[in-house]
């Protein structure tokens, strides 16, 4: 039957042998590390400026520190885990490598033709984004299968060798196969690769029956596209990654988080490098589900804000809403459907604005606009010292008082005022503003284009923004946080202990897991149900040795069914969980569980229409690991006061005299009252004139914001 119950074991524990777990968060401007020693619950945090010319070099000097700090060397590693916006970057910046495509005859230009669906219907210029791969190097070949699977015509073998030699003389490095419905019949793909290995050895070949097993041949087609372009470049990174950690003593496999908030071994994520396109926001949405279970909330927005860029996702009753289609490289950044589409399972979240490197500059209309360009890590804000002049939203947040100067990084890092406060009066003179306005008017803007974007997100959702509470992470979150969930009309923010480093932490507390689909088309009946379950085994199957191989123990792996379903005749689909255990008749209990998700989602399901099941999904997972996220732990007690500094509120209308404090110092139960600052290594939370705050036993800081309900 199409559900079946989990294999469900107790959680590993640790015995002998290695004890601390490693993760590793590369971001556009900073690389985050979190270690952490198992039996004790001991955690070490690192936050080093990213070098965006050799990623690895980070990871490497980020590695060396920590190690040193918590006097452990390589070996004593159990598990290494990395995020990396790697892939998401050489797709943006279009930095592939060369890339060809191997199609069924008269349907080389389904990857440039796309959808028939307009994303701006009334544009009549309308822009599309440019394939990946160019025309010349789009080749087909004569072969077909009927949608059941059968073979109208085998693949021509003699055709098919030809464009591998010609392929080979065009010194490509990767090439993507994608035959019509291939997803049932993946043999000719397979044969394809074949001949490909024999006349291009050492060529990286991605077919499209296992990157992206689904029914749609565009999305498919770009999706495995896609894959192909980034996979030499995954691999060369992953290989010389670990090959550093083994110089440190680290042996053991390299795990990856994966966009749909699994991780994988670095093996698995090198064929699949698409899997990898969120693999560090995801994280930090995971770290916010399992800080709200910690302390009993479901309903939570999780707000990263980091150095280039601002995430959000909705927790709904402690439940991240998972996604099978996602976009990459949108022509046009907030318009959907005009990116190049993936089908591959993430957890939903939008971008909502600029992170702390974005550049304030003047806009096309004469006015100041904030990003989305950012100054990244190199050259970095002005005030980072670094060769930076433009003005960005970390120079105006240390200019309205926000950051202290001398102590950014924990002192390690020293800011420019002076740099900060020129780059400014620069624009300032540009716009015809005095300075002072100008760098408010750079902590407005950008934080309306947060509010806005989460404001769409969540209505979309059909949500009230009110019944959540916002948990703010990332170098920038707890700093923005107060001035966002005013604009939502939120009471609550919750800054987690680590703020700064929380996405790497999500890392270690995810599960092992991978996400398989097929799509297996047919009317929703006793028969199918039989046959779709060969299909459920497969994959099953697939998930038990792909886990095993990452050392987890066979009595221990869990699996959990879905499908993607509609009424028949409908185009879209509902995916939906199916149940451990169905009683009755499995149909009708199947149906049962469909309508009531198709009710939940539209309001109204017709329980006399035929219902078809699309595609068969399992994810296949292993426990999910605790872990603390609190690099300092102390008994209770109030805080002290470290100073004092002019800050400033848009809400009062100026600068104030706002309490600093040292965030290592609070103790579960503190409270205070605001304004106040507080500062940590890794970030800098802010609480608003009219607001208290408090600690609670995790050592979260939660702030009453004071708002009406």
């Amino acid at each position: 039957m199409l559900a079946r119950e989990d294999r469900r074991a107790p959680t590993r524990t640790t015995g002998s042998g290695p004890e601390h777990v490693l993760g590793i968060d590369i971001g556009g401007t900073f690389t985050d590390f979190v270690l952490c020693h198992v039996p004790t619950g001991n955690v070490w945090l690192a936050k080093h400026l990213t070098t965006p010319d050799d990623h690895a070099r980070a990871v490497r000097d980020g590695l060396a520190e920590l190690t040193r700090r918590a006097g452990v060397t390589g070996a004593d590693l159990e598990v290494v885990i990395h995020g990396t916006t790697l892939i998401t970057n050489a797709l943006l910046e279009r930095k592939g490598v060369a890339t060809a495509l191997v199609a069924t005859d008269g349907h080389r230009d389904v990857l440039e033709i796309g959808s028939e669906i307009r994303y701006d219907t009334y544009d009549l210029h309308l822009e599309r984004p440019e394939p990946l791969v160019a025309r010349p190097l789009r080749h087909q070949v004569p072969e077909r299968c009927f949608p059941s699977g059968e073979v109208l015509t085998p693949l021509d073998e003699t055709a098919m060798r030809d464009i591998a030699r010609e392929l080979a003389k065009a010194n490509v490095e990767a090439v993507a196969v994608c035959f019509l419905h291939s997803f049932v019949n993946p043999h000719h793909e397979q044969r394809a690769r074949a001949i490909l290995n024999e006349a291009m050895p050492g060529v990286a070949v991605s077919l499209s029956s296992e990157v992206a097993p689904e029914i749609r041949e565009y999305p498919r087609m770009s999706t495995t596209v896609a894959n192909a372009y980034v996979q030499p470049i995954a691999e060369r990174y992953l290989l010389r990654l670990h090959a550093d950690l083994a110089t440190s003593g680290y042996t053991r496999p390299l795990y990856m988080m994966l966009s749909s908030g699994g991780i994988a071994t670095h093996d698995t994520a090198a064929r699949f490098p698409i899997r990898l396109i969120e693999s560090g926001p995801v994280a930090g949405a995971l770290a916010t589900v399992t800080l709200g279970q910690r302390m009993g909330r479901g309903n939570l927005i999780a707000f990263d804000m980091g150095g280039t860029t601002a995430k959000a996702s909705l927790i709904d009753g402690g439940t991240l809403t998972a996604g099978k289609e996602f976009e990459v490289a949108r022509v046009k950044r907030f318009k959907k459907g005009s990116g190049l589409p993936l089908q591959v399972p993430v957890i939903e979240m939008i971008e909502i604005g600029a992170g702390g490197g974005s550049v304030a500059r003047r806009g096309d209309m004469g006015l100041l606009k904030v990003g989305p360009e950012s100054a990244g890590a190199d050259p970095g804000p002005a005030c980072y010292g670094l060769g930076g002049t433009e003005p960005t939203v970390t120079d105006a947040d240390l200019l309205l008082g926000y950051l202290d100067p001398d102590n950014f990084l924990g002192g390690t890092m020293k800011l420019d005022v002076a740099a900060a406060r020129s780059a400014v009066e620069g624009l300032a003179a540009k716009l015809d503003v005095a300075p002072d306005r100008l760098v408010r008017g750079i902590f407005e803007v950008v934080n309306a284009n947060m509010i806005a974007a989460a404001k769409v997100h969540i209505s979309e959702r059909g949500r009230d923004a009110r019944r959540y509470a916002l948990v703010a992470f990332g170098g920038m979150g707890p700093m923005h946080a107060h001035a966002v969930a005013t604009g939502l009309k939120l009471r609550e923010v919750i800054c987690p202990a680590s703020a700064g480093v929380l996405s790497a932490w999500g890392m270690l507390v995810a599960p092992i897991s991978f996400e398989y689909g097929r799509s297996f088309v047919g009317a929703l009946s006793g028969g199918f149900l039989e046959r779709a379950e060969a299909v459920f085994a497969e994959m099953q199957a697939d998930g038990a040795r792909m886990l095993t191989e990452a050392g987890v123990p066979e009595n221990e792996i869990r699996y959990q069914r879905s499908a993607d379903m509609r009424y028949v005749g409908q185009y879209r689909e509902l995916t939906v969980p199916l149940p451990d255990k169905l009683e009755g008749d499995p149909v009708t209990a199947i149906r049962k569980v469909f309508f009531e998700h198709y009710r939940r989602a539209y309001g109204h399901a017709h329980t006399d229409v035929e219902v078809q099941v699309v595609t068969c999904r399992l994810v296949a997972s292993s426990p999910q690991r605790s872990l603390s996220n609190r690099a300092v732990a102390a008994p209770g007690g109030q805080p002290t006061k470290k100073r004092q500094r002019q800050i400033y509120f848009d809400a009062v209308g100026g600068y104030v005299p706002a309490d600093v404090y040292d965030r290592y110092e609070l103790r579960p139960g503190a409270t205070l009252d605001g304004p106040a600052v507080l500062e940590e290594r890794e970030s800098t939370a802010v609480v608003p004139p009219g607001a208290r705050a408090r600690i609670d036993d995790e050592l979260n800081l939660i702030i009453d914001l004071g708002l009406e309900a």
